[in-house]
C-alpha cells in the first residue's frame, strides 16, 4: 500500500466495470474496514475518502478475528 498513490485511486475509480480481480480486492479491503454496501458506486466513494491510503497503511490486523 505504501506505493499506492492518489493518482493510482483515481485512475482504479474512473473504470466502469472493474477487472474481477481489482473489484476483489477493493471489496476485501472495505470489508475489512466495515464497509457493508459492496457495490461499484459505493466502493468508488470508499477509496477516494481522502484519508484511505493512510487507515490502510494504520490498520491494525489483530483486531480481525
Amino acid at each position: 500500500m505504501k506505493g499506492i498513490k492518489k493518482q493510482n485511486l483515481v485512475e482504479v475509480k474512473s473504470l466502469p466495470n472493474p477487472p474481477p480481480a481489482v473489484k476483489l480486492a477493493i471489496e476485501g479491503i472495505s470489508t475489512l474496514l466495515g464497509e457493508r454496501d459492496l457495490d461499484w458506486k459505493s466502493l468508488r466513494s470508499v477509496i477516494m475518502r481522502e484519508n484511505f491510503i493512510s487507515t490502510i497503511l494504520n490498520f491494525n490486523t489483530e483486531d480481525v478475528s
